[in-house]
């Protein structure tokens, strides 16, 4: 293992912003894991863990430890229960489990991030969230050297969010997850639904490796080139409301939503566009025309520009139909 110094991280940052770390190490080992943790207490560093740097912003350069994770590997526990390493790339993983007959991730297909960064903000799309299917998560405290195994319910997952995020202190080493052994076709969500309908497919005969293609189509059709545009998927959350705070949005603007445990799921991306922000930007950042979800950057930016113009969306959001919208990445 190589700790290097002063190391930009234009290349492992999805936005490819240009910012610094005091010090950089690649681990593929949670020996070396362990040895990097050592090594940042001799220097009393703070340590940041990074995956595939497609939910992460950086604000300014980095004075600590940057550890990215490449600990690869997979355990077949049974025909349900698998177990995934951290490092693994998150859609190269869906795909394995369709080609394995482990059904139920396929809405999930196409997802930026490793595994290890899938429960921690609980990712989800066309009406499926991860944590429908992970059993446990495992995980070294960096403060102890402690091995610790969360339990579904002690990861408290909630819409976009779980425990880990309050938790800082514990790096994922693998996440084991409990699929279908049968299909199980889900496409209620509405967009996913109506790409369907209107494909030459009877609905009544998909098959899992259908949903998976259809899902792969649609989030290609929809969201920009993270390599020509370059982006973090959605940077805003969708909008979630008591019935209250939906009846007020309602009398502002009719908007689309999901209804769910007597909440309301309102997408965010309609507000944005509603609001004439969609295509329109600055020099070195804008609101995708693909999805207003989305900012896409030209690389030539530092991670406060983007935050600023962010902030000037959600300041006009708020002036125009008196909700608050909330940024999805973390901000570095």
């Amino acid at each position: 293992m190589k700790i290097e110094e002063n190391y930009s991280i234009k290349d492992i940052n999805s936005l490819r912003i240009n910012q610094l770390a005091k010090y950089f190490c690649s681990i593929e080992t949670v020996e070396q894991f362990i040895e990097a943790i050592e090594f940042s207490r001799l220097k009393n560093l703070p340590v940041l863990f990074i995956g595939e740097g497609s939910n992460i912003v950086f604000t300014k350069d980095y004075d600590g430890l940057i550890i990215k994770n490449n600990i690869f590997g997979k355990i077949e526990h049974d025909e349900r229960i698998v177990e995934i390493s951290s490092g693994e790339n998150w859609h190269n993983f869906v795909d394995w489990s369709l080609s394995n007959e482990r059904y139920g991730l396929e809405n999930l297909a196409l997802i930026p991030g490793t595994v290890g960064a899938s429960p921690i903000q609980n990712i989800g799309a066309y009406g499926k969230e991860v944590s429908e299917f992970i059993k446990e998560v495992k995980s070294i405290n960096t403060l102890t050297a402690e091995e610790r195994v969360f339990s579904k319910e002690e990861c408290k997952f909630g819409y976009r969010s779980s425990v880990f995020q309050n938790k800082k202190e514990y790096f994922i080493t693998s996440v084991v997850f409990e699929t279908n052994q049968d299909p199980c076709i889900d496409i209620a969500y509405d967009s996913l639904h109506k790409f369907f309908q209107a494909s030459s497919k009877e609905v009544k005969t998909l098959t899992p490796k259908d949903v998976f293609d259809g899902v792969s189509s649609l989030r290609r059709i929809i969201l920009p080139d993270h390599n020509k545009e370059f982006n973090v998927g959605s940077f805003f959350k969708n909008l979630i409301l008591e019935e209250a705070d939906f009846r007020n949005l309602n009398e502002i603007i009719n908007v689309p939503y999901y209804k769910d445990n007597y909440k309301y799921k309102v997408p965010s991306g309609y507000l944005i566009e509603e609001a004439g922000w969609k295509g329109k930007g600055l020099k070195n950042v804008k609101v995708s025309e693909q999805h207003a979800l989305v900012l896409t950057t030209n690389g030539n930016l530092d991670g406060n520009e983007i935050v600023r113009f962010a902030d000037s969306i959600i300041d006009d959001i708020y002036n125009k139909f008196k909700v608050k919208l909330e940024i999805e990445p973390t901000l570095i």
